[in-house]
């Protein structure tokens, strides 16, 4: 590969369609080509399965087209015949280009393990379970909405759904969930509900989860078991991995939307895992699955790393990180009067709340920690202001210019 080389990373799935375009900084004659990444953006879902192939073909026209190599890589795209499929119609869109094709599973895995051993745990709408050690590769899950996407969105939401109309059939009466439901899809009744799913695709019904999450915090123990037994299952997936490919103390790295959004999923799974698989090292990725995609590209005609230095376009990509996203609670403020409005702020406090009270001891052992470092005159640096860490840190305008 050659300096300024442009490689498009794209990992669709049933939620979004994510792609980073990245330009390669260091050649063949380096250690290992590096890149980094110049844009970046979402488009409409693009799951082999569910999605047509003349729709694929207008999703992947709207991506750049001035490139060298494009890893492209679709949830449900999984076998041999499934990759030479889609590397024809990725042909059609950019004829010159090396294309290099894949499962969303591949791209999973580059993203979050790089060369190294682990398992990577997929809970988006749908899910999945992939393992490496060395050259071998194990599976658990995956299997689709209707066999076997257990613990994903479309799970969570089918299991709440029918609990709703469970209710109704033996007790003729209606949940509390079953209010935030109907008002979350703007219908009036369980007959509206059922004539709604019916006729909902698989991505409409995983749009839901955000729903049962969000009643579990509030306190509905109903929801909050279909989430543990979400979490339930992904750890046994996780834990038959491990086992698999004899991994005793694993690196778990933890990808999808459920995931980053709600970090109640992310507890759950971690206070089950631990009961069974104590010694993994549970963390959520650090690097998106798109990134993945051009890392294997990349990799296509050597080894592949990240640019060290950041570029400006790239700290301009931070705005595209979870911490400086628009939370899903607050996409419709404009249609809110004064009371729903504060009704929002106040529960989301909640959640901030939930997070504190998981973290009770972290931040014990912190105080401690810098309790003693200041007793034996030691100085702490506190960077960013506000009140978020003030028990037991200097707040930043207490610490002089150094």
């Amino acid at each position: 590969m050659k300096p300024g080389e442009r490689i498009l990373g794209v990992e669709g799935g049933g939620t979004k369609t994510a792609w980073v375009l990245a330009e390669t900084v260091a050649g063949v004659n380096a250690p290992s080509c590096e890149f980094r990444v110049i844009d970046h953006g979402k488009l409409p879902p693009s799951n082999f399965r569910l999605t047509t192939s003349d729709r694929l073909r207008t999703i992947l026209a709207e991506l750049p087209k001035q490139i060298d190599r494009a890893g492209v890589f679709l949830a449900g795209c999984g076998t041999e015949e499934d990759r030479s499929s889609l590397k024809q119609i990725c042909l059609e869109v950019w004829p010159n280009a090396k294309i290099v094709t894949g499962s969303d599973r591949d791209s999973g895995l580059a993203a979050a393990l790089d060369h190294g051993d682990g398992i990577v745990v997929n809970a988006g709408s749908g899910s999945s379970v992939t393992g490496r050690r060395g050259n071998r590769i194990e599976r658990a899950g995956g299997w689709g909405h209707i066999l076997g996407d257990a613990g994903g969105g479309y799970f969570l939401s089918i299991q709440a759904l029918r609990l709703i109309l469970r209710e109704h059939d033996l007790h003729r009466g209606a949940i509390r969930f079953t209010a935030k439901i109907l008002h979350a899809l703007s219908l009036n009744n369980l007959d509206e509900l059922v004539r709604w799913v019916q006729t909902a695709d698989k991505m409409e019904i995983a749009m839901l989860a955000p729903v049962v999450f969000e009643a579990a915090t509030e306190g509905d123990a109903r929801m909050m078991e279909i989430i543990e037994e979400g979490a339930c299952v992904l750890c046994e997936y996780t834990e038959a991995v491990a086992s698999a490919l004899h991994l005793l103390a694993p690196k778990v790295a933890l990808i999808g939307g459920l995931f980053h959004r709600d970090s109640i999923y992310t507890h759950a799974f971690r206070r089950r895992l631990k009961k069974n698989l104590p010694d993994a090292r549970v963390a959520i990725a650090e690097r998106a699955p798109e990134l993945g995609a051009a890392l294997l590209a990349a990799e296509a005609g050597g080894h592949a790393t990240f640019h060290a230095n950041p570029s400006q376009n790239e700290i301009d990509s931070l705005a595209a990180a979870l911490t400086e996203q628009r939370n899903p609670r607050s996409e419709n403020l404009e249609k809110m009067n004064g009371r729903e409005l504060v009704e929002v702020f106040v529960e989301e406090e909640k959640f901030v709340q939930e997070a504190l009270r998981a973290a009770v001891g972290e931040l014990a052992r912190a105080i401690e920690i810098v309790a003693e470092s200041l007793r034996n005159g030691g100085r702490l640096f506190y960077i960013g202001a506000g009140s978020s860490g003030r028990i037991g840190v200097l707040d930043a305008s207490e610490i002089p210019p150094t």
